[in-house]
């Protein structure tokens, strides 16, 4: 969001209109006595400012009073010495420290809290700022109208609340800047100090932590008296700030070996908040002059957002999403990267695996066709098939076979690490490079599985009629393979879309379990378990070891199979005409229905819709898949949604002029590095 927005001259007729009443509002709270009063007085005048029913009409009504009190130089004076009378009264700690900033991670007890605040009445003291600040600026519209407000206009509306000594002539106000920086400080440690930090960070000694001497050098900064000293002591404060953001990236790296839970990524995202809001705070003692700094202008915008936001449910729960999803994307397992072929070595080990991927499926497909002939209940038959699934994804695992379109939803955590670790043109380009590379790795996994599942359901066939006499499949079965195949006349697309979702929720339970079995340190109470004297040390280790290199995966395929093989029954059951298309699995049983009919097939219109139909499933899978992927990765670290469309423009614009990186990958690693150079400059260009 801007700023600043253009500075329009209001016409004089509006200003005339808006200056109505000002002078009256402008005198009553000069002579308003007591705290509450001046506030409630305060209120008034501004709420008759700022509640225009146009953005013009407010300009004009600010734009009035202002030159109001500008050429009334007495009732400037009353204003300014009352607005400091109350200032002085004041409470400024709780605005400064907790507007924006969360205490609780918990949903539902934040939740409750912000809707009790909605509906009762504030239970703040009137000697709070936040209550004062939130009832000026309280709603979205007016903190977007004041974050509007054209810099020149901004400047003299804060001269009138800023006196010329700046902070000297507000000692109330300069220490609650000191305390706000105090508790932050003091938050900071205690956040920094819990074990999850603790674990997570490169210094283990207590009184070397960043997060533990940033307490030391805020107590220093804000006990410097004279504005050198202030300044010194600012630069080894602003030293231990970047310590600790230093440490934060230390805590981010160890998660992919320690584990992540969402309480985690609230205090890592809480001490984030906290550093910023402490350097602003920073900024804003140090260059106060006889009119505000950017820094205060900055201060002042980000706690009237912190104050709204505070009040709004959507935003808690946009926030816990985020934190949902940092935490989905920071750790997601390794069990993704070894689906990404960087090489033309790697390529063509996918299509070998993805070959023999391709034929396990062929049994696979058999058996869920025969399962469905025997025509049992919903649960029990999707049982069967998900338990078919599941088994057949299982030996993919131990086999080192693959599956396509299983791969992109499982590199969350590649991808976070590159929007994590990149900026501006060079986060585009290795996005773009990623998105390439998944697009060659996918093809070469959906060639070669379609390839293998067609020629082993030729041999399926083939067999089953030398050893049975007959077909696998009976014409009604095999005519209701292809019907539902149709791109057109079935819901083909629909249900390719929603496994694709599938597949991401099945590598989100994936990485969900791993995370979990890690950052609880499963394998290593295993390791150490009283049993292993009965059954062998040795042999609880090889389990350990087992269970941490494989509870992702298997946990994935498990998940996988049971989504694919329940979801249409689930659905079914409350009447909804749901089902689940795969382009592998979905190659295997057209196959398998084709063989039934021979070469005849080949002459048959049906065949050649349900191919398209096949070719659309793989384009859903992979793309819907990936998608969701990408924009949890993205919304995690809140790349905001103009860049998303930039990102989304520059990969595409990079797949109609070098498609072929998007088919086949550079065979060396210098023709990968050289092929990101132009890349790079193209970027710049665009």
């Amino acid at each position: 969001m801007k700023l600043l927005t253009k500075f329009r001259k209001p016409h004089p007729l509006a200003l005339a209109a808006a200056s109505s009443g000002l002078l009256e509002l402008t005198e009553s709270f000069c002579e308003a006595e007591g705290l509450r009063l001046r506030a409630r007085r305060l209120r008034e005048l501004f709420a008759f400012i700022w509640n225009r029913p146009t953005d013009r009409a407010f300009t004009a009504s600010l734009i009035a009073w202002i030159r109001l009190l500008e050429q009334r130089p007495g009732l400037r004076l009353r204003f300014q010495q009352v607005w400091l009378a109350m200032l002085a009264d004041l409470d400024s700690v709780p605005l400064l420290a907790d507007a924006g900033i969360s205490a609780r991670h918990a949903l539902l007890s934040e939740a409750t809290q912000r809707l009790f605040e909605r509906l009762l009445p504030s239970a703040r003291e009137d000697a709070d700022t936040s209550r004062l600040f939130g009832a000026l600026l309280g709603s979205p519209a007016a903190l977007e109208r004041f974050r509007g407000i054209d810099g020149f206009v901004f400047t003299r509306l804060a001269q009138l609340f800023w006196p010329p000594e700046g902070l000297k002539a507000q000692p109330g106000l300069r220490e609650d800047l000191h305390r706000a920086l105090r508790l932050l400080a003091a938050r900071l440690a205690g956040r920094g100090a819990s074990p999850a930090i603790r674990q997570r960070s490169r210094v283990t000694e207590v009184e070397q932590s960043p997060f533990y001497r940033i307490v030391f050098a805020t107590e220093n900064f804000v006990r410097a008296e004279s504005s050198d000293e202030k300044r010194e002591h600012f630069h080894a404060w602003q030293g231990a700030i970047d310590a600790c953001r230093d440490e934060l990236k230390q805590v981010h790296l160890q998660m992919e070996d320690s584990g992540v839970s969402t309480a985690l990524m609230f205090d890592i995202t809480s001490m984030e908040t906290a550093l910023d809001r402490m350097e602003l705070i920073g900024a804003t003692l140090v260059d106060h002059t006889e009119k505000p700094s950017f820094a205060a202008r900055q201060l002042l915008n980000t706690l009237a957002s912190g104050l709204v936001q505070d009040r709004r449910i959507s935003a808690l729960v946009r926030q816990n999403l985020n934190l949902l999803a940092r935490k989905t994307v920071e750790r997601t397992g390794h069990g993704g990267e070894h689906y990404i072929a960087h090489s033309r070595r790697e390529y063509w080990q996918m299509w070998l695996a993805a070959m023999g991927g391709g034929l396990l499926t062929v049994f696979t497909a058999a058996v869920k066709l025969h399962a469905i002939e025997l025509h049992l209940p919903f649960f029990v038959e999707g049982f069967l098939i998900g338990t078919d699934y599941a088994v057949s994804f299982i030996l993919l695992q131990i086999f080192g076979l693959a599956l396509a379109t299983k791969q992109p939803s499982m590199t969350a955590a590649t991808l976070a690490g590159i929007i994590r670790e990149n900026r501006g043109v060079s986060r585009w380009s290795k996005i773009a490079n990623f998105a390439a590379a998944i697009s060659s790795t996918q093809l070469a996994a959906a060639l070669g599985n379609v390839l293998a599942v067609c020629a082993g359901a030729i041999a399926f066939e083939k067999l089953w009629q030398k050893l049975f006499s007959r077909h696998y499949l009976d014409p009604a079965a095999a005519k209701h393979v292809y019907e539902t195949l149709h791109p057109f006349t079935s819901g083909t697309a629909i249900y390719a879309a929603v496994t694709g979702i599938l597949l991401w929720l099945a590598a989100l339970a994936g990485g969900w379990c791993e995370n979990f079995i890690v950052f609880n340190r499963v394998p290593a109470a295993i390791a150490q378990h009283p049993i292993g004297q009965r059954v062998g040390v040795a042999r609880m280790r090889r389990i350990a070891t087992w269970l941490e290199k494989n509870a992702g995966a298997w946990s994935t395929s498990i998940v996988l199979g049971y989504l694919l093989g329940l979801t249409p029954e689930v659905a079914r059951f409350f009447g909804i005409p749901l089902d689940v298309r795969h382009v592998t699995l979905s190659t295997g049983m057209l196959a398998l229905s084709a063989a039934r009919y021979g070469t005849s097939a080949f002459g048959s219109n049906w065949l050649y819709w349900a191919v398209a139909g096949i070719g659309i499933t793989f384009v859903l899978n992979l793309g819907v898949s990936f998608a969701i992927a990408s924009i949890v990765a993205l919304r995690a670290y809140n790349v905001r949604q103009g860049e998303r469309i930039s990102i989304l423009k520059y990969v595409l614009g990079q797949l109609v002029r070098h498609p072929q990186r998007f088919l086949y990958p550079a065979g060396s690693e210098e023709e990968k590095t050289a092929g990101e150079l132009p890349l790079a400059d193209t970027a710049a260009k665009d």
